[in-house]
Formats: structure tokens, sequence, C-alpha cells
């Protein structure tokens, strides 16, 4: 009998122990953001769709010009990207990590500054440091962990002066590809930006005359660096239960967010390089490195449709969420257009960081009704 409430106790603790234990890792996965400590995210195919509207026409190499881009084979890989024109710094990383970048640029920056931490007690951002577009490996602090590649556009526009504004279609999306993995709200962490360049061609330019003069390649080439910048946020009202219960930190903009909250996010600044952040969620704008992310923020028409709700949309700029976003008219412009994990967003957490393929359908209008679900002429 006493052996029996002796092994009967011991049970009891064995399954205490456990229920402790099983707790903790609960909480350690609920609290965790910026999963990149623990390089369990798998993602490294990318496939879909690039496509411009009347007036519009895109290339990839300066050379071929159509009316759209297809991304990624059938297994998603973009070999498209590698096979762009010579002297082209196009990235397809081996796994996507997340990053942060408010999507600023000052003096003639070749690239976004996109900066990636060290996460320690669940809220405290340290090492951090700008990546580095030219390191491929994997296992590097400031290895990319991010696509971006180059397109060109050719605008015929019906105005000599103006910019035409940039803009969203109706039908763009972006979406994890396996339909296991949207139920972690990973879809819900990803930025698009399209980054502009100085220097535009004239639209009957051979390619070697569009590459000088737009991405600074070839002989008597001048410096090519981003004037402009806009920020895509998808699918920015949908948050997971499970982020909605058990990552509800955010003090200041955003707090106490529900599963379709449209919230803002605080990314980091380019002078947290080599700084620690004590609290990642503080928000209230107190947090000397952080700042608004401006981004057009759009929501998914249904939980099977991730075309945007709201219609057409302006591109705007990152530099006040205002300004639209154009291109010269008549003329050959170079875009670089980057996708990222944005390790600031609230779902970037480690229940979000299961792999699988992102699958991206930008759609570029120009002319179209704000709110439009048609192009203009259909």
């Amino acid at each position: 009998m006493g052996r029996s409430k002796k092994n009967k106790k011991k049970s009891e603790m064995n399954a205490m122990f456990f229920i402790i234990l099983f707790a903790l890792v609960i909480f350690i996965i609920s609290t965790y953001a910026w999963f990149s400590t623990q390089k369990n995210v798998s993602i490294t195919n990318l496939n879909g769709t690039v496509e411009v509207a009347e007036g519009l026409e895109i290339s990839l190499d300066a050379q071929n010009w159509s009316n759209g881009l297809v991304l990624g084979d059938e297994e998603g890989q973009l070999d498209i990207i590698d096979d762009a024109y010579s002297g082209n710094t196009n990235l397809k990383p081996s796994e996507m990590l997340p990053v942060s970048t408010l999507g600023l640029v000052s003096g003639q920056q070749k690239g976004l500054k996109m900066l990636r931490g060290k996460i320690t007690n669940s809220i405290e951002l340290s090492e951090i440091k700008e990546m580095v577009e030219t390191e491929t490996n994997p296992d590097s602090s400031t290895y990319p962990g991010y696509f971006a590649f180059d397109v060109f556009l050719k605008n015929s526009s019906k105005q000599d002066s103006l910019d035409d504004v940039l803009q969203l279609n109706y039908d763009s999306s972006l979406e994890i590809m396996e339909t296991d993995k949207s139920s972690t709200g990973l879809q819900n962490t990803a930025r698009v930006a399209f980054a502009k360049y100085n220097g535009t061609s004239d639209v009957m330019a051979d390619q070697a005359t569009i590459l000088k003069e737009t991405a600074g390649v070839g002989v008597g080439a001048g410096n090519s660096y981003i004037t402009d910048v806009a920020i895509w946020e998808p699918n920015s009202n949908d948050h997971v239960e499970y982020i909605v219960q058990n990552n509800n930190k955010i003090t200041g903009a955003g707090a106490s967010f529900n599963a379709t909250t449209k919230m803002d996010t605080y990314a980091l600044k380019d002078s947290s390089i080599g700084q620690t952040i004590k609290d990642i969620y503080k928000w209230d704008g107190s947090e000397q490195y952080l700042a608004k992310q401006n981004v057009l923020q759009t929501t998914k028409t249904s939980t099977e449709d991730y075309s945007i709700s709201e219609g057409v949309q302006n591109l705007v700029s990152a530099t006040d969420g205002t300004t639209t976003f154009g291109i010269a008219p008549n003329k050959i412009s170079r875009i670089r257009i980057y996708l990222w994990l944005e390790g600031q967003d609230v779902d970037c957490i480690n229940y979000a960081s299961h792999g699988g393929g992102i699958k991206v359908n930008i759609g570029l209008v120009k002319g179209s009704d704000i709110g439009s679900h048609e192009l203009e002429g259909d």
C-alpha cells in the first residue's frame, strides 16, 4: 500500500513537471518575436506575377518587354531573376529571415537599409546590424534573407511634365502557398517595397543605354541611387486568434488589437544599428530607435480571397505615407521590388515561423479610379 501511494505521488509529481514544462514552452513560443534566432523558417520559394496595365510595359532585362512577368517555375524557383541583365544585383535567398526597415533613404543609397537584431527575454532586441546584400552565407548575421529584383517600366503617357501615379490593382495579393500554413499568420508579416531610382531613359532607347542611365551599369555609367520608396502591407487587418490571445503586448498605437484590427507597425530606425532596444513592443513614441512605418495598408477580400478589398489604391511614399509615388511620363524607369518578412510586425512570432512558399501577385496600373474593381476601359 505504501509503495502504491509512493508511486502515485511520484506519478503526480512527474505529471506536474510536464505540465509546468509544457506551459513554459507555450509561454516561450507565444511571446517570442523576431523568430530569426530559431532558424526554423524554410521559405525559399516565391512565385506569382507582376503585371502592368495599358500604357505600361515591364521588363527584367531592359530589353524584352511585355505586359507581365511570371515569378518562379512550378517549384517556385526564381531562375528568371538569375537570368536577368549582366551586372544585376537581384537577390534570391536560400531562406527568408525577418528584417525591419522604414524604407527611408538619405544620400545616395543603392539599396534599402534592412536591419536585423538578436532577440532576448522575448522583448529585448540587441546586436542590431544592417544586412549586406553581397553576403551569401545563410549563417551570417548580415545575410539578407529577403527577395529583391529590378524591373524596368516603360511609361507611355498622355502628359509630358507630371509624374504618373503608380497604383496597385485590385487583384494584387500575397499569400502562403500551402493552405495548411495560412492559419499561422505568416502572410500577415510580409511587406513589398517599390524603390525608384534616379535616372530615366527614352522609351526608344536600347538595352545598353537604359542600363547605363537607370541602373548605373556599363562604360561611363553614373551613380544609381534610390530617390523614393513605397511600401505595401497586404492583409493588414488580419491576425490569427492565437496571436491575438498570446502576443497582445503593444503599448501605445494599436494597443489591445483584435483579429481584424488594422494597426501601425513601428519599425527599426537606422540609428538603432549597434544599439539595444529594451522593449520592441513599446510603440508609444518614447522608444528612440523605433518609428512608424509609413505604408499602404490593404485588407484581403475574404478568408479565401487575398485580393485587395478596397479596390485600386495609390502607392504612397514611405517618407510620409500620403505623398503619391509616381514615375516619369514617356520615359523608362528602374524600380527595385523588395519582399521581406517584417520582424517588427506583431504577427512575427515563432508560432508563425513555419515553412512554405509565398505567392505574390502585383498589378501595377495608372489612371484608374481609387476603389475601382475593374480597369479603365473594361
